[in-house]
């Protein structure tokens, strides 16, 4: 956190912004949009709009911006809504079709990596919880302690484990009848876990009383980690347990429905030829089974509640994927092209990285200069001005921080998620058939420059594309290529 801010504070002094706040989540992940650092600084951009007053809010990185893609854009609007620009010292944003393309694959690139990230800890912590050991938040009544053996390892916490034991054996004794029982013996012993001492919700029992990992076993069925014995100290008995269980006449519960977006890809990029609004999407009844089904619910438009058969619309759009077909040899200019794009961005951070370090070095020597002249002179009043000017310099000195040296860790970040997003290009259609959601909205979001308009009759309106697809797709450059032309520095093309 102290070296995103400093990287921020260095970059709005070096183009002379006043710095007016601060806004930080240490130790939130930068995949979560709702935190509180954010709408501490939404609110105060609310403020300061509310008074017509202009802000620029500076970021370190995108990739600690947000979560995804939409995620990125939609914060990035919230920022445009309230007055004010998004600036970062290792990016440069534009409002140009390049400026935006540059924008997504660097969004798409942060989302892949987090993505990416998360995949293989959900991996490690599988193979953990397969080892016999609990990996997520301790439950009530254990904390975790760290073993010469087991390493992290969940150890009853006294005095909570004796109280959550007595609760468990006197519900399934019959001692405690209801879960309000429970409830009042917890708050009666003044138990707390993580919250106000002594407040004890109703949903908190019904966790309590139906955790398996109190019996030392260890069960996570949405990983398909069966139940097996575990490594920590049981409270109870699997026999008390089983009892808890038919005390509480739990019926087995019916498995959670697919997420509806899973069904619907397209759903939130479609919109009314009509009245240019998203449609939404569902399932309707038919007579033996249920069906997928697009349609507009803006009230007043004429075609108001008109299905679309899902199947209708995602066919229409998957020949549409299938009539992109960029060529590939204009991907490797645009390739080229976009690699001088983003090493120009580079060499304005660097410009602005030198141009400081150059004014550093002028401060100390000008510091410097001052101290050999109040040596040189016997003047009092010209001794009090050299010391006024060395003071002055240091107040600057300070500002400026130290010498920042140039930096080699983000100027290799670009290129492997353009390659990334070529791919994506190269042949969309086969992108689309062979990825989950998130891989089908991504497709979407590199292909199609704007929302996709369609009509029940004639199909999908002409979509504009972005502007790589859109050059990569133009018949009369065929023939360009890229030719390395002798005698000039190596990696150096020109187009023929």
């Amino acid at each position: 956190m102290d070296g995103q801010e400093h990287m921020c504070r260095v970059y709005a002094e070096a183009r002379g912004y006043e710095i007016i706040g601060k806004f930080g989540d240490e130790g939130v992940s930068g995949g979560v949009v709702d935190r509180p650092g954010m709408r501490k600084m939404l609110n105060f951009l609310d403020e300061r709009s509310a008074k017509q007053q202009e802000t620029v809010v500076v970021i370190d990185d995108i990739k600690r911006w947000a979560r995804d893609i939409e995620g990125h854009f939609a914060l990035k609007t919230s920022i445009s809504s309230r007055n004010a620009t998004l600036e970062s010292p290792t990016m440069k944003f534009e409002d140009t079709p390049e400026g935006k393309f540059v924008e997504t694959v660097l969004a798409g690139a942060a989302e892949l990596e987090r993505n990416q990230n998360q995949k293989q800890v959900c991996r490690r912590m599988k193979a953990r919880l397969q080892a016999g050991y609990w990996c997520f938040d301790n439950p009530p009544g254990y904390t975790y302690t760290k073993d010469s053996v087991h390493g992290k390892l969940l150890t009853p916490d006294e005095p909570k484990a004796s109280v959550i034991k007595e609760a468990l054996e006197g519900f399934a004794s019959g001692k405690y009848h209801t879960r309000e029982d429970v409830r009042q013996f917890l708050i009666s012993k003044q138990f707390t876990h993580r919250g106000k001492k002594g407040a004890v919700y109703t949903e908190q029992v019904t966790r309590i009383l139906t955790r398996v990992l109190y019996t030392g076993y260890v069960e996570y069925s949405k990983w398909g980690v069966d139940l097996h014995k575990g490594h920590h100290t049981p409270l109870i008995s699997m026999e008390t347990f089983n009892r808890i269980q038919e005390r509480l006449q739990e019926k087995q519960r019916s498995p959670q429905r697919k997420d509806i977006s899973d069904d619907f890809p397209l759903r939130g990029f479609v919109l009314c030829s009509e009245c240019r609004q998203p449609m939404t999407a569902g399932w309707t009844q038919g007579r033996n089974q249920k069906y997928p089904y697009y349609r507009c619910k803006t009230k007043g438009c004429t075609k108001h509640n008109k299905n679309i058969p899902g199947k209708k619309i995602e066919d229409d759009f998957e020949e549409l994927l299938k009539a992109v077909k960029p060529r590939e040899n204009i991907l490797k200019v645009i390739r080229v092209e976009l690699l001088a794009l983003w090493q120009g961005k580079i060499t304005d951070v660097e410009a602005i990285r030198k141009r400081r370090n150059d004014r550093l070095k002028q401060v100390q020597d000008d510091i410097d200069t001052y101290c050999e002249r109040i040596k040189e002179t016997r003047s009092p009043t010209v001794i009090k001005t050299y010391e006024s000017k060395i003071e002055e310099l240091e107040m600057e000195q300070v500002r400026l921080g130290e010498r920042i040296e140039k930096s080699h860790t983000r100027q290799y970040e670009f290129e492997p998620a353009l390659d990334r997003v070529l791919e994506f290009i190269k042949d969309p259609f086969l992108m689309w058939k062979t990825g989950g959601l998130a891989q089908k909205r991504l497709v979407i979001r590199m292909i199609f420059d704007e929302l996709l308009v369609y009509d029940h009759e004639t199909g999908f309106y002409t979509t504009t594309f972005t502007l790589p697809v859109e050059l990569s797709c133009i018949p009369e450059l065929d023939k360009l290529e890229l030719v390395e032309m002798p005698g000039i520095e190596p990696g150096c093309y020109v187009l023929k």
